[in-house]
């Protein structure tokens, strides 16, 4: 489902986007879950800076698990 989310999105999305698309809190478990799935190539992971000036992370699905 979390992969499904990510793909089907058309930008990057921040972890508090994910959770909140699985009507979810962000808890260590679903952050290492995220973590687990840049391991294995499943999503790349990018820092960015958001407006307001704090980093943090967007997830895109990597290319050969995209949606064609």
């Amino acid at each position: 489902m979390m992969i499904d989310i990510v793909a089907r999105s058309e930008r990057p999305l921040t972890r508090t986007e994910i959770v909140n698309r699985l009507n979810r809190k962000k808890t260590p478990h679903l952050i290492n879950m995220m973590d687990a799935l840049v391991e294995d190539g499943v999503f790349s992971r990018s820092i960015v800076t958001f407006n307001n000036g704090v980093t943090g992370y967007v997830y895109s699905v990597a290319r050969q698990f995209a949606r064609e």
